[in-house]
């Protein structure tokens, strides 16, 4: 039985699943075609949480522990949003949404700040990097993925 549940892993961490929906019936459907989140966050806790929650709605989750890798994995992936909290080492968040948007590559990335730090000067300095929304510390998964469902609607209609 073990064996066949490896086998069945890694079937599935090769790329392919089936379709739930009615369109899927025929055939299997690449796991690529999932948005991508990159959760770029110092804490462990926060990220496997949000990973969680993320890949029951089956999102491709990427993470980062600090913003200089964070910077490295949004220029190299490429990921539907960026969830970035502003409080960590090596390169904090806000440092890494500037260097960010500097970067032709990143310069049109939708990015989520999920961070404690609400004071309304980080919200507009946020904003002034043109975040698609800042959610404080703690939150409720749900509210996150519905932000993030919403930015997604957003970014496939071409609406910033």
């Amino acid at each position: 039985m073990c064996a066949q549940i490896r086998a069945l892993e890694k079937w599935y961490d090769a790329g392919w699943h089936w379709r739930t929906d009615m369109s899927g019936i025929f055939g299997p459907k690449k796991k690529s075609e999932k948005p991508k989140i990159l959760i770029v966050e110092d804490e462990p806790d926060i990220v496997q949480t949000v990973r969680d929650r993320l890949e029951m709605y089956e999102y491709r989750v990427l993470s980062a522990g600090n913003g200089k890798e964070g910077l490295e994995k949004a220029i190299a992936e490429q990921p539907d949003i960026v969830l970035l909290d502003v409080n960590m080492p090596v390169m904090d968040g806000f440092a890494m949404l500037e260097a960010l948007r500097k970067r032709p590559e990143g310069a049109e990335l939708t990015v989520m700040m999920m961070t404690v730090r609400d004071q309304k000067d980080d919200v507009a300095r946020a904003e002034a990097c043109g975040v698609e929304d800042y959610v404080a510390k703690p939150f409720e998964l749900g509210e996150l993925v519905d932000k993030i469902e919403k930015a997604l609607e957003r970014r496939k209609a071409g609406v910033k």
